[in-house]
């Protein structure tokens, strides 16, 4: 089966723009210094190195794509996650991005979680 000029060169126009709203979209713009205190408050769970814990049950949240990390916030705020009465862990993380004021918040701490690296 032969494949046209056309064919390929849209696939790969759909390639490129796909590569690119995905770059632009894992990068948390936010204050990494600011980001760093706030995090303090996860650390307590997640670790200083954001590696998760199991005896704590707190996933890695370093590797993480910065959207999703954003995305999963907003969520606990806005009650779409850690509100089923048999979910006490998301519970608790319900209440603690609760303590983000804002999504320049949100931005921050994600901008720090993403300079974290493995040892």
């Amino acid at each position: 089966m032969k494949i046209s000029p056309m064919a390929i060169r849209v696939f790969m126009a759909i390639l490129l723009a796909g590569a690119v709203s995905v770059s632009t979209a894992q990068a948390a713009d936010g204050d990494v210094f600011k980001g760093e205190a706030l995090y303090a408050v996860c650390a307590g769970c997640h670790g200083a190195d954001a590696m998760g814990s199991e005896a704590t049950n707190a996933p890695r949240l370093q590797g993480q794509f910065d959207w999703y990390l954003i995305r999963q916030l907003k969520h606990y705020q806005s009650g779409a996650r850690g509100v089923h009465k048999d979910d006490t862990y998301g519970a608790t993380m319900r209440a603690m991005a609760g303590t983000l004021a804002n999504e320049q918040a949100i931005l921050d701490v994600v901008a720090y979680i993403g300079t974290l690296e493995s040892k």
